[in-house]
Order: structure tokens, then sequence, then C-alpha cells
């Protein structure tokens, strides 16, 4: 061999080794990255936990399209795996754009209360779970899901699995505290009276207010209990008022930062172990 190939191999070879080990940094970066994303689907919520390639899908709005297009934006292409999916309660608002994503997505896993309703929507959920044979339980009080590089979810509400014939849905949605780091972040559902149901709740940082700013949640009690710095207001163009001017006015005179999906998009916050929290980005 001369001399000249032998360099163009040594050379060749060079730039694998470091190409290599770019990509091997590259996906340990990937896979350690961390992100909250409450998610742009008109009025209903959806909310994205993903660390790398692990996600935790919080409710799916009413479009399935809506989800899909937000999803495809904060989840890379060859990802077609969420790993966990939490129906806070079976409301269309929340559950609708499931029956699409497990079209376009395998699901492994689908937590719910054990409430159930008789609408349409949630008879499609049911349909397309059992066509995927998506595996399914109940979670509740005590139910955890730990993050492989930092972070937990945490459910806080209900105390118990609920019954199926539950009629007043928004009652018994779920309550979760995700934590990393430094940073707690409460996600509400559409649960209203928060402060009877959660007398001994503890603060946060951030506080997912509950059911689009609905007038009948997150009261003045509330959120002295609370002491959030932050909040995030899914909401869409609807009928119902929502937010309410009252809930925006409590949130204000606490100098809590409001952030709102109709008028900011989707609203991201990046958590870090260098900074030990998350932040919005």
């Amino acid at each position: 061999m001369s001399e000249r190939k032998i360099y163009s191999s040594l050379f060749a070879g060079f730039v694998f080794v470091i190409s290599f080990a770019g990509l091997l940094f590259w996906w340990q970066a990937y896979q350690e990255t961390t992100t909250v994303t409450f998610l742009t689907v008109g009025e209903g919520d959806a909310i994205l936990i993903a660390q790398g390639s692990n996600q935790v899908l919080i409710d799916g709005g009413r479009s399935g399209k809506d989800l899909l297009a937000r999803l495809g934006r904060q989840m890379p292409f060859w990802d077609r795996t969420v790993e966990t999916v939490i129906a806070t309660h079976p409301d269309a608002d929340h559950i609708g754009g499931f029956s699409m994503l497990l079209e376009s997505y395998k699901v492994s896993l689908f937590l719910y209360t054990g409430a159930e309703s008789d609408t349409e929507t949630f008879a499609l959920l049911e349909q397309s779970l059992a066509k995927h044979h998506t595996e399914r339980a109940k979670i509740f009080r005590g139910g955890r899901i730990q993050f492989p590089y930092g972070g937990e979810l945490a459910i806080e509400y209900p105390v118990t699995a609920l019954s199926r014939e539950m009629k007043e849905t928004n009652a018994g949605s779920i309550v979760a505290r995700f934590t990393f780091g430094e940073t707690e972040i409460l996600f509400t559902g559409d649960l209203p009276n928060e402060e009877q149901v959660l007398p001994d709740i503890l603060p946060v940082d951030v506080l997912k207010v509950a059911h689009h700013g609905s007038k009948y949640s997150t009261s003045a009690i509330f959120l002295d209990r609370l002491q959030p710095k932050e909040s995030v207001i899914s909401v869409g163009k609807n009928s119902y008022g929502h937010p309410s001017p009252d809930v925006l006015g409590r949130l204000g005179e606490r100098g809590i930062r409001i952030w709102r999906t109709d008028t900011d998009g989707d609203v991201v916050y990046r958590c870090t172990r260098e900074r030990t929290g998350c932040f919005h980005q």
C-alpha cells in the first residue's frame, strides 16, 4: 500500500471515530434534555413532558389534528412512541385527540382515574385502545412516574380510583405535581374548588390554571396556599368566558406571571440539572 493510501485510510478512520464520538455525545445530551410543553390545542389541555425519547402526555385536547400538529413540532420525526398517556378526566376537550394519536404513535401505557363517559368521544377512545392493544391502568394518589435523568411526576388527586359512573367528571380531575430539581409544576385538569379538595396542598413554582381559567377554580385561598411565581392557562376560542377576568385579576394581584396558549402559543419550560430546575424558554 502506498504512503498516500495509508494516510487516507488513517484520516478516514480518524473522521469516523470523531463522528461516532460526536454522535454519542449528541445522543447523551438529547436523552438528558427535559422539557415541559403546554401545547396550543385550542380550548383544551395537552401537556407534553419529554426527556429525550421518553414522553408523558397529559391530556390530548379536543382535536386529533391539532394535537398531532403540535406534537410534530416538539418530537423528532423518527420517534413514534409516546411512553405514557394520562387522561385527567373523560371530557372531550381533554381526550378528543387521543384516537388520532393512537393511529399515528405507539402508546405504551394509558392511565386514567377509572371515570368514564357515555359520549361518542369516549367510545371512540375505547375502540382505539382496544384496536391497538394499549395497556390501561388506573392511577390515583401515590402513583408516580420517575424519569431516568431526573424528574418525577406524582399524583396528588384523586385519593382513590373513581367509579366509572361518576357524573361530575371535572371534580374527579387528576392533579399531578412534576418535580425537577428545585422546580415544582402543578397540573390541575379541570378541578373546581381546589381549596376544598386539596386543603393541605404544598407550594409550587408554576401552576397550570384549572379549567382554562374558569371562575369556579383558582380561588384566592388556593393561590395563597400555592404561592406560584408563574401560571399557564391552556385556553382557546370559547363561549364560556375563559379565562375569567376574576381569575386573571387574582393572579395579577399576586404578581403571578401569566402565560396563555391562545396568545403565547406553545408554552415551554426547559429543565436542566446544571441550573437545578425548569425555566420558561
